[in-house]
């Protein structure tokens, strides 16, 4: 695929705040860098990824997020919640939240 074709992802503040976040966590709770250091790579690394193919993970069924076409990918023990412009060839990453937390109302 040409890479003039990719979407550019754009991580809003508050998904870098919670990916940093979530290392804190895993670093400072758990005292494991070596593991925080690889979750926050891995999850960096997945949501990089959707500058290609980005709508091959669905939109979430609950509204007001669904009609908004706010899309879900898991990752780690995440959730990585992002919307696409088409027009723009743009991924907004939104949120990055643990996965079982009630993400409705946090995004």
């Amino acid at each position: 695929m040409e890479r003039n074709s990719a979407y550019e992802v754009i991580l809003e503040t508050t998904a870098v705040l919670d990916l940093y976040g979530i290392f804190d966590y895993i670093n400072d709770v758990f005292k494991a860098p070596e593991s925080a250091q690889r979750v926050f790579s891995s999850i960096k690394k997945q949501v990089l990824s959707l500058d290609v193919m980005p709508a091959r993970h669905a939109v979430v069924r609950d509204d007001p997020y669904a009609s908004l076409g706010v899309r879900l990918m898991p990752a780690e023990n995440y959730n990585v919640f992002y919307i696409i412009d088409d027009a723009k060839r743009e991924v907004r990453v939104i949120r990055i939240l643990y996965n079982r937390r009630e993400w409705q109302r946090l995004l």
